[in-house]
């Protein structure tokens, strides 16, 4: 049962730094202060999305910040969720189950039929955690959606959430919109305000002093000032570093991970750009990919889409001939196929029937259904390797349903396959001939997710947050 008020970061802008914080806030607050504590965020957008319990599926962002404060998702702790599909339309989620495909004006038309279940979901994790750690959505104060906006109005309105801004310094403006964020707030919202955090300082943060002093002359509590911190895992934005292909260490193995324009669940590469045995470089035009040892194909929004791209490229024609080894995920295992169709026009959510000649290395048609495969378990794919991971897919494989394997061509229907150690080091060194170090992703994520803990909990007043 809540014991506490909840807590609701909102953010000035967009890329104020908000699920960064949510997360790690959450975590300090249950390390430090004992309050067991659960992300939440009422609707999020994002093509980067994860199975979890009961076969569900939970924004990656949630997802990320769940585990951060030591429980398993839910997907009640982001009870809405929208997985953009271009051309204005987005397929809804609702508490885990897809929905329906919808334009964005129908979606804000029926966004009251959509509170109940963020209500009821808000209320059901209420009744097992003291402290709900919620996230808001873009800039918190956009009036012009004021009645439409989940995340942010919604959550703040009620009586039971205190609320928390933040703001990056980086962008420019953060005095005006500090106080105009402030000065936009209801005084039944201002009653529970808690302060703003002031999000990616560089350099010195004392040279900040007087802008605080500033700041608190408004009557506005500043809970900390944290600095620039490159934390780089779980990102919705997909992998921030992008790697060249220039002063290559020749003793790694070299991964060239193909970055189509709707590629999705990037995440799944995120231990092989932080593994020391691994350089990844990421290929969003023709090169030479016989540089590489291994070639990934990542998951796809639009896999006909991506699959196009790749041969008006010329990337596709390359893939047939390069030395390297291929292996596909999900929608680029699809990608592989002889034959890609599309009867009901669901891939791309138009409703228009579509069908494409795939690469043709994996025999076989994939065909899209109207009903999404969702799975997480354990699979046995490869050298009887067990590793833990999930499928998210409308597309069907009538000849590999799950994975394909010969000596150039690998590929499953299989996400997050590369955070399994064993599985990681076999694929790594088979067929390179190359030497690991030995390194744990998981023990590693843990080590920096301390590290960058401790040195928040260090910044901010928490006392005065909590007060």
């Amino acid at each position: 049962m809540s014991i506490h008020k909840n807590l609701l970061f909102i953010g000035t802008t967009s890329n104020a730094g908000k699920t960064f914080i949510t997360g790690f806030a959450g975590k300090i607050l249950k390390e430090k202060f004992g309050i067991k504590t659960c992300p939440f965020k009422a609707q999020n957008m994002s093509n980067y999305a994860i199975v979890c319990e009961y076969n569900k599926e939970i924004s990656i962002a949630q997802a990320s910040q769940a585990h951060l404060m030591n429980v398993e998702p839910k997907a009640d702790m982001n009870p809405v969720l929208l997985k953009p599909l271009g051309e204005g339309r987005s397929q809804v989620i609702v508490r885990g189950v897809p929905k329906k495909i919808t334009s964005a004006r129908t979606y804000y038309q029926e966004i009251d039929t959509l509170k109940p279940e963020v209500d009821a979901a808000y209320e059901k994790l209420k009744q097992v955690f003291d402290m709900l750690v919620i996230e808001g959505a873009g800039s918190g104060f956009e009036l012009n959606l004021k009645n439409r906006d989940l995340a942010n109005q919604h959550m703040m309105e009620k009586e039971d959430v205190n609320t928390v801004l933040i703001t990056n310094i980086e962008d420019g403006g953060v005095f005006a919109s500090i106080l105009g964020s402030y000065q936009l707030m209801s005084d039944d919202i201002k009653s529970r305000f808690k302060g703003v955090i002031i999000n990616n300082f560089r350099g010195d943060v004392t040279l900040f002093d007087e802008g605080r002093e500033i700041i608190e002359k408004w009557g506005i509590p500043v809970l900390g000032v944290i600095p620039n911190i490159n934390y780089g895992l779980d990102s919705e934005d997909s992998l921030a570093i992008m790697q060249s292909y220039d002063d290559k260490n020749r003793d790694l193995v070299q991964v060239g991970v193909i970055k189509y324009p709707r590629a999705s669940n990037i995440n799944d590469i995120e231990p092989l750009v932080h593994d020391p045995n691994v350089q990844v470089s990421f290929i969003t035009q023709r090169t030479n990919l016989d540089i590489f040892d291994k070639v990934i194909l990542p998951g796809s929004r639009a896999v006909l889409d991506d699959l196009r791209w790749l041969k008006k490229t010329g990337i596709a024609e390359d893939l047939k001939n390069t030395k390297a080894e291929v292996y596909g995920i999900c929608g680029g295992y699809q990608m592989l196929h002889k034959q890609i169709n599309d009867p009901l026009g669901s891939e791309s959510g138009v409703g228009d029937p579509e069908s494409e000649a795939g690469l043709g290395f994996i025999p076989g048609t994939i065909e899209f259904k109207q009903e999404k495969v969702l799975k997480r378990q354990d699979y046995s794919l490869y050298d009887g390797i067990i590793a833990h991971g999930f499928e998210m897919h409308t597309g069907i494989s009538d000849s590999h349903p799950v994975f394909f394997d010969s000596p150039k061509i690998k590929g499953s229907m299989v996400h997050e396959i590369f955070h399994n150690d064993n599985f990681r080091n076999w694929w790594l060194t088979h067929n390179t001939g190359k030497t690991l170090q030995e390194w744990s992703f998981s023990s590693w994520k843990k080590a920096v997710q301390d590290k960058v803990s401790l040195r928040i909990e260090e910044i901010i007043n928490w006392e005065r947050m909590l007060g």
